[in-house]
């Protein structure tokens, strides 16, 4: 008696063909969570950081570059991140409502 079950070579094409057709909205959602969700949350970042430095007494100018060029050492770590975790649907939507509670809080300041 073998250990291993015998599969004919048509169930291993459905099998493949299923994984293959369920990866495809995984992979799209990742890619668009993770830049888009992704620009959310650095666009937010920047508006957060231009409005309130200049309340600390770094000019607005001054401010605005400051949080473009911290944003670019944020956005390529949220991008990876979205590729690499195991929960790509939950994830994305948490980087979203970060992103978008960033934005409220920037026009609150």
């Amino acid at each position: 008696m073998s250990v291993y079950r015998e599969t004919s070579p048509s169930a291993l094409t459905d099998r493949s063909r299923s994984i293959a057709l369920g990866a495809a909205p995984v992979s799209i959602w990742r890619f668009l969570s993770g830049f888009g969700s992704g620009y959310f949350v650095i666009s937010g970042l920047v508006a957060v950081l231009g409005s309130t430095l200049p309340t600390m007494g770094l000019p607005k100018g001054e401010a605005v570059s400051l949080g473009t060029l911290l944003a670019l050492f944020v956005y390529v770590p949220i991008c990876l991140f979205m590729f690499s975790t195991t929960r790509p649907w939950r994830d994305g939507l948490a980087l979203l409502m970060a992103g978008i509670g960033l934005i409220a809080l920037a026009k609150l300041v």
